[in-house]
Formats: C-alpha cells, structure tokens, sequence
C-alpha cells in the first residue's frame, strides 16, 4: 500500500490485476457497485475504438452497471504510449470521476508506468524507432543487446524482449541515457501515484484457465471477431499495433491465408495460453500484490467508505 498525503486519503485507488481470463472485470465490476466507486482501464488494447470483440472489453451493458472510464476511446491509425496513458489518466483525475477508482487490467508495463511514474523524455523524432526497429528486424537483437550491454553491464532486459531492446536502444543512442540511470530516475521520480492504493490479484489453475481461454474465444468469434477484424483491414490499417495483439494477430492470418475458424479458434487459444505465462511472470516479481482474502483486504482498506 502506498503512503499518501492527506489530501488524497478520501480518494483511493485499486488496481484489480491478473492475467487474462481470470475474472478479474466482472469482479471489479461487482466491487464498484457495491462501493459506489467507477472503473478505469488499464489494458493496453482496451483503450483502443472499433476492436472491442478482439480486445475483450466490457460490453455496452455492463458499461451502464458502474461508470467505466478509458475504455475504447482511440482510433486508429493513433497509438497510445503508456506516457500517453498517464497523461490521460490525470486529465481524468481533474474531471472528478467516482471514488473508490478500480484499475483493471493485465499490462504489466502500464500499471509500473502509473504506480511509480515515467521519466519524462522528450518526443523522439519521427521514424526514429522505426529505423531500429528495421536493425532488428534485418540484423536480428543479438547486435543491439550487445550495445545495450557494452554501456550498461547491469541492465536486466532479455534478449528475446524484443519491445525493451528497442525503446532502451532508442533511448540510449538519442538521449544517453541507460536502462539502469533511468531505473535510478523513476526512484526518485516525483510523477509517482500519490493516491493510496493497494493491488489485489487473481489467480486460477492452467487447466481453468485453459477451459475459459477456450469459451471466451468462441463467444468473441460468434460475436463477430473476424467481421471485426476485417472490417479494420478494409480501412487499410493493417499495420496498426494494436492488430498485432493476441487474438487479432492471428485472426489477419487467417483472413489472409484464408485458414479455417476451426484453425483460427487454437492459434488465437493456443497465444492466450502463452500470454498468460507471461502475464503471471510478471506478477510474479511484485511482492505487493495481494493475491488472496480480496474482500477482507478491500474491507479494511476502503474504511469509511
């Protein structure tokens, strides 16, 4: 739980936090209602308009139970950085959304961003990435990691993750600075939450989840997942990020190589399993997530609500 100041104290904040499939929204939904509070997204593909199916986001009913905020609110072609998130998450603050706010979501990356804050880099020049991004892709991550490495021996960035390699690159090369200096930078970084807050996670065994990654992707599909996904090809948005997420990646595969629903129903299956591994990876490594007796910790942390 976070120390705050007083003049936040009547204005709590929880983040409802776990892979996909576990049940998290309809918890968080449960527990706005009942405390009155409102829900903010904090799911990278959530955020984005005109792929609600493929991104799993709360339905125009369930919307209407509590007040749901940064949901399904960009269009393409925009892309929405986490610098961008935090942005739009404090512009929300100033608007006065119903307290207690429940942060929903499994993007790791995200939840970092807003608990501790970002430094505050200035706007890369255009194309910037996009020329590494091309190294990668040409040369492979083995010659990036070594520059990464060769300047910051105590770096903790894998070689296989492909989006940190690029954004610590690009930052090093532009502004100097490595992912060990800016770790030191986010310590002190003054942006951090100041709301008080606590995190609670859920969990459910492989062969659960397994079983509702399998329900959960043929109710997207009959809800029209691929007409969906389709319709944003016809746009002519084939390159935008968010179609290379789990789900809808492989459903432009298939729309494209012109594979079978059967087909499309165990890759998308088969990558949300792989996710989830990710996903609890990196919860894994935060010892402040609460990952069980949810309502008594919620009890006691909501008091005098």
């Amino acid at each position: 739980m976070s120390t705050a100041p007083n003049q936040f104290q009547d204005k709590k904040i929880i983040f409802v936090l776990g892979a996909t499939a576990t049940g998290k929204s309809s918890q968080a939904i449960k527990w706005a209602a009942q405390y009155n509070g409102s829900i903010v997204n904090i799911d990278s593909i959530q955020f984005y308009k005109g792929i609600e199916i493929g991104s799993a986001s709360p339905t125009q009913a369930e919307k209407k139970l509590v007040p749901h905020h940064l949901y399904n609110y960009v269009d393409a072609p925009q892309e929405l950085t986490a610098g961008d998130f935090i942005r739009d998450f404090y512009l929300l603050l100033e608007k006065s959304p119903q307290f207690p706010l429940f942060i929903v979501g499994g993007t790791g990356f995200y939840i970092q961003a807003l608990e501790k804050g970002m430094y505050d880099l200035q706007p890369l020049p255009e194309g910037y990435r996009q020329s590494i991004e091309t190294e990668l892709h040409e040369g492979g991550p083995q010659k990036l990691w070594d520059e990464l490495t060769q300047a910051d021996p105590e770096h903790k960035i894998h070689l296989n993750d492909h989006y940190r390699l690029v954004r610590a690159i690009e930052v090093l090369r532009f502004f100097g600075q490595t992912p060990t200096e800016m770790k030191q930078d986010q310590t002190n970084n003054k942006n951090k939450l100041q709301h008080p807050f606590i995190k609670v996670g859920f969990k459910k065994e492989k062969t659960e989840l397994l079983k509702n990654v399998i329900v959960r992707t043929e109710k997207m599909m009959e809800e029209g997942l691929i007409e969906e996904v389709r319709n944003m090809l016809d746009q002519g948005h084939e390159s935008w990020a968010p179609l290379a997420s789990v789900g809808l990646k492989e459903t432009v595969e298939m729309i494209q190589q012109q594979q079978s629903k059967e087909w499309l129903s165990e890759q998308i299956t088969s990558a949300t399993m792989k996710l989830i591994k990710k996903q609890n990876t990196w919860f894994s490594r935060d010892a402040s997530i609460l990952w069980s007796q949810h309502e008594e910790s919620l009890k006691r942390f909501l008091q005098p609500y």
